[in-house]
């Protein structure tokens, strides 16, 4: 079964992009009209919105040189190294992307886009460790977050730390009982490594009693009965 991590990187691709397009739509048109009397900070907007515009083109190469001439004028916004970053990410530039994300952080260590995109770059360089360290620090700022909660999970399952693993799982459905994704992966581990006993656990029992969820039951059901 694909890790729950993974389901979720692939609904995420351009995440990052969309909700700034409107932003560019809706001020493009204005920023000529002041051209001769642009502070820096506006020239910088104006750089960053048009390395916006390529990325949604996915034209990462030239948004990096624009989204570049927009922190040469504005070098302490963190939303544009988060974004450069991101252009970089797509480009396969792990180390440069890194940069930026920690860069974006120390400016705002509330900028929860780049500390989530940071541990997404140490998933996918199999950096277990420094991803369980960046997503824990996610799910403390956002205890009910599922996407924080499964990840971790995910985390847990990599490394063979089945019960961790398990106990992520466990508290995402406790968080939302109508997602059972956990649960099933929950499931899966106990098949696997033949822990039938988290199965008596109170999710468990209540995901039994729960007619909505019959063919997870039914598989259940099988199990506590061995």
């Amino acid at each position: 079964m694909e890790l729950l991590f993974t389901m979720k990187m692939k609904k995420q691709v351009n995440r990052s992009i969309q909700p700034k397009l409107f932003l560019l739509f809706f001020l493009y048109p204005f920023w000529f009209l002041n051209a001769d009397t642009e502070s820096d900070k506006e020239l910088a907007l104006h750089h960053f919105m048009q390395g916006e515009f390529l990325m949604n083109q996915g034209n990462y190469a030239l948004a990096v040189l624009e989204f570049q001439d927009a922190i040469d004028l504005d070098p302490n916004a963190a939303t544009i190294h988060v974004s450069i970053a991101d252009a970089y990410r797509r480009l396969g530039k792990a180390k440069r992307t890194e940069d930026h994300l920690r860069i974006a952080l120390d400016l705002d260590p509330e900028e929860t886009e780049a500390r989530e995109m940071l541990g997404q770059l140490f998933f996918t360089q199999k950096n277990y460790l420094e991803a369980q360290s960046v997503f824990k620090e996610l799910n403390q700022s956002d205890p009910d977050n599922l996407d924080y909660l499964y990840t971790l999970a995910d985390l847990a399952r990599i490394q063979k730390n089945w019960d961790l693993a398990i106990d992520y799982y466990i508290e995402g459905y406790e968080v939302n009982s109508m997602s059972i994704e956990g649960l099933e992966q929950a499931l899966q581990i106990a098949m696997t490594t033949n822990t039938f006993d988290r199965a008596e656990v109170t999710p468990f029992q209540h995901c039994h009693s729960n007619s909505q969820h019959q063919s997870f039951v039914s598989l259940l059901s099988f199990l506590i009965s061995l």
